[in-house]
């Protein structure tokens, strides 16, 4: 029963630009892999995951799941290298080049995202794809996150089962104020999902993990309330009782909700590790000094005019300031930018006796290195 499903590109690209509610996968693929298994390499279980929640050894299905869908992934010659590691230290080595190609992949389908999103192709969500930056969808940023667990069939509540079952529309929050017990999933953290970002999330991406399942079929991941429609958004394919795990990207441009569903008859248990989302960027205050004031005294009745301090390297004049000692006691030609005079302070004495003049500058910077 496995659909067939485009490569990772072509997902992120065609989905989210006919504004049909999918996600990018990132494996790639027609049919239901037939990958060479993973299971000689349990001797170096538990190695850990860069996938892998912090602080947490995976047991050795969930394990084994993943490294089998790092293995999927991979052209065929690295696959054996990785089968044919002898020592830890060599099969660490092959892991990490697999986990390379993996976030390579993400990578790739981040750069999609946020072309469709600037483009203004990605629906009901789409902002100004010319607004101001900061503000749009135009600049929609990638936080990554630590892995962390928001979902486990096997042990959540919910409206979840232990399995999961097919032809039925499961669903989690895209974002919590608290954490993901309820789903089986950290109940002691957020894992970033947090809804001070909420809603300006755009999409999120996971390491979807699946154990056991009962025949070749396919699992469909989506922000789509509708069955039919998550069943036709292809996450991964995977082949009978073979767990397998795939990094997706998931929009969240319908709304907040991950919705995913299997075929009519499967059985099999499900795991999400959120590990990065996409968001609006968020407005950044400016970085802003004031330079030490230089002063000049003045005769009464004498024309003062002086330029303001300037700023230190790497910082932008925005302000100047000009001021006298005492009040209603100069009439000012110039207080701040002024054409051919840029940051001049001019001024007349009309004080009755000579007085002190200041003149400082206002600098800003756009925060970061």
């Amino acid at each position: 029963m496995s659909q067939g499903n485009r490569s990772w590109v072509v997902a992120v690209v065609l989905a989210l630009a006919t504004n049909v509610a999918a996600a990018a996968a990132l494996n790639d693929g027609d049919k239901a892999p037939a990958a060479l298994s993973a299971a000689t390499l349990a001797k170096f279980y538990p190695t850990p995951l860069a996938s892998s929640p912090v602080g947490v050894i995976e047991d050795q299905a969930v394990w084994q799941a993943k490294v089998q869908g790092l293995i999927t992934a991979s052209p065929q010659w690295l696959q054996q290298n990785v089968l044919a590691s002898q020592t830890r230290s060599e099969f660490m080595a092959n892991l990490g080049l697999l986990e390379q190609m993996q976030k390579g992949s993400m990578d790739h389908g981040a750069v999609a995202l946020k072309s469709l999103a600037k483009d203004g192709k990605v629906g009901t969500k789409a902002l100004d794809a010319n607004s101001p930056l900061g503000s749009g969808n135009g600049d929609l940023v990638y936080t990554a996150l630590p892995p962390c667990r928001i979902m486990d069939s096997r042990t959540g509540g919910g409206g979840l089962s232990n399995p999961l079952v097919g032809n039925h529309l499961y669903s989690i929050p895209g974002f919590t104020s608290t954490n993901w017990g309820l789903y089986g999933g950290n109940s002691g953290s957020n894992c970033g999902l947090t809804s001070s970002v909420g809603s300006n999330i755009w999409a999120v991406a996971l390491v979807i993990t699946i154990l056991n399942p009962n025949f070749d079929a396919y699992l469909g991941v989506s922000d789509s309330s509708t069955l039919a429609t998550v069943l036709s958004t292809v996450a991964l394919n995977y082949t009978h009782g073979q767990g397998l795990s795939t990094v997706y990207i998931v929009p969240q441009i319908s709304g907040n909700t991950i919705f995913f569903a299997m075929p009519s008859a499967l059985t099999a248990n499900i795991i999400f590790d959120v590990i990065g989302y996409f968001a609006v960027s968020e407005a950044t205050p400016l970085d802003c000094i004031s330079t030490a004031e230089v002063d000049s005294t003045v005769a009464n009745g004498a024309n003062w005019s002086f330029n303001a301090t300037a700023c230190p390297s790497g910082y932008t004049r925005v302000e100047i300031g000009c001021r006298a000692d005492f009040f209603n006691s100069s009439v000012f030609a110039s207080n701040g930018f002024t054409p051919g005079a840029n940051a001049d302070c001019q001024a007349t004495n009309t004080f009755g006796g000579s007085q002190t003049m200041h003149a400082s500058s206002r600098c800003c910077r756009v925060p970061g290195r």
